[in-house]
């Protein structure tokens, strides 16, 4: 590679360039190459706009939903630890982990007069942080008082049972069942309802609220336990450096991907699809639907082969004025690259602007449907990789092409001239 930077002259840069915007160039060869140049254009603008969809999706599903989940959770195989025995202190030194609050968590039957349904209760301490509490429009967490048997639950669960602030609902939990003379009994208890949050329709469904002392006696929890220390993490999404780091006690993790991991994975495989897919389009649309099948050389076939094939001539003569066959390459080469470089440069850009106002775009077309806007994030290493993977095919492209046009025999291509 050095020495074709050494062999670069402003001889080849002439005349790579006259091939490019020459006015005697050949009409379909250059349509060819601005054709080429408009394929990668499109596609690195496709890749920079769906991916910034994608991201923006996966990143609004974090916010919305695994900022309220448990993220990651240090517990033991029973689900039960002693705080006195494993402090929080012994966890701060975790990678990624912004927090530490105790959780009591356990799923539980919720029954009113009008119907009947499970969720996951989260016993929670008001003195400590919860995403919630900025969430909650009927109420306030610190409502939630040792003793007291309150409960907060979101709107979409309230809307279910029918209930609202102030009335009472009764709690279950089959784990927590005792014998009886007439059989098995399920821990339950009557709480009031002093709040009501609404987040999204997941979790306003799937979680509420009581005070961690009151879940501790309705799940019969001895004095100093709890079910786990919750974790809050900086990035959700990359839970293995979490997970990968070594728990004293036989002590183990649960995260997030236990309850929405498929959801996740889903959309992370979509993303990569999409992705792999108009890779495929570009290199298809400028490798394989653009070949040229020509006669005459029979080895060249590809979009740049078209100016080789039109230059034979000319590079026949260059080489009898005693121009190398490295040369004739890196003419060639710089001719090919700088078509992919100016669709790159040209289409990251207007990727980028298109991303960024994608949503003001659709309501000016009137493309947006019920006011629904489209989440987009731009993450600057994916267009770094859009780059130079662009970069990298526009060059690749122009090797056997320049490769071929070195090898020409100017007897042969001057034999009909």
């Amino acid at each position: 590679m050095c020495s074709y930077v050494k062999n670069v002259s402003p001889v080849n840069l002439f005349i790579s360039f006259r091939y490019i915007y020459g006015q005697k160039n050949g009409g379909f060869g250059r349509f060819v190459s601005w054709l080429s140049m408009l394929g990668i254009m499109l596609g690195s603008l496709g890749l920079i706009v769906v991916l910034s969809v994608m991201n923006g999706l996966e990143n609004q599903m974090q916010n919305n939903i695994l900022r309220f989940l448990p993220q990651a959770e240090i517990t033991s195989s029973q689900y039960r630890i002693n705080t006195h025995d494993l402090p929080r202190q012994q966890f701060t030194t975790i990678p990624n982990v912004n927090q530490i609050t105790p959780l009591i968590t356990s799923d539980v039957v919720l029954q009113s007069e009008h119907g009947i349904t499970v969720t996951t209760l989260m016993g929670v301490d008001p003195n400590e942080y919860d995403p919630v509490r900025d969430y909650i429009y009927w109420g306030d967490l610190n409502d939630l008082q040792a003793g007291q048997y309150n409960i907060i639950i979101g709107y979409q669960l309230a809307d279910q049972l029918k209930v609202t602030v102030g009335d009472k609902i009764r709690l279950m939990v089959t784990e927590a069942s005792q014998v009886t003379p007439v059989g098995r009994i399920p821990s339950q208890r009557l709480f009031t309802i002093t709040g009501i949050f609404n987040v999204n329709h997941d979790i306003n469904r799937s979680l509420i609220y009581i005070n961690q002392t009151d879940a501790k006696n309705l799940l019969r929890y001895p004095a100093d336990t709890i079910t786990s220390w919750r974790l809050f993490l900086s990035n959700p999404l990359n839970i293995e450096s979490v997970t990968n780091s070594a728990l004293p006690n036989n002590l183990i993790f649960k995260d997030w991907r236990l309850k929405r991991g498929e959801l996740f994975q889903a959309v992370k495989m979509e993303k990569n699809v999409m992705g792999l897919l108009i890779s495929l389009i570009v290199i298809a649309f400028n490798i394989i639907t653009c070949r040229c099948r020509l006669q005459y050389p029979p080895s060249i076939s590809s979009p740049h082969s078209l100016l080789v094939l039109e230059k034979q001539g000319e590079v026949a003569i260059l080489k009898t004025q005693g121009l190398s066959r490295l040369k004739i390459m890196l003419i060639f080469i710089i001719q090919g690259a700088s078509s992919g470089i100016i669709g790159t440069l040209l289409g990251t850009i207007l990727g980028v602007i298109l991303a960024l106002n994608l949503n003001d775009l659709m309501q000016l077309l009137h493309l947006s449907f019920a006011g629904i806007t489209l989440p987009t994030l731009v993450e600057p290493k994916q267009v770094i990789i859009i780059i130079i993977g662009l970069l990298c095919l526009s060059l690749l492209s122009t090797l056997y092409p320049a490769y071929k046009a070195a090898n020409i025999q100017p007897a042969e291509a001057l034999r009909y001239e």
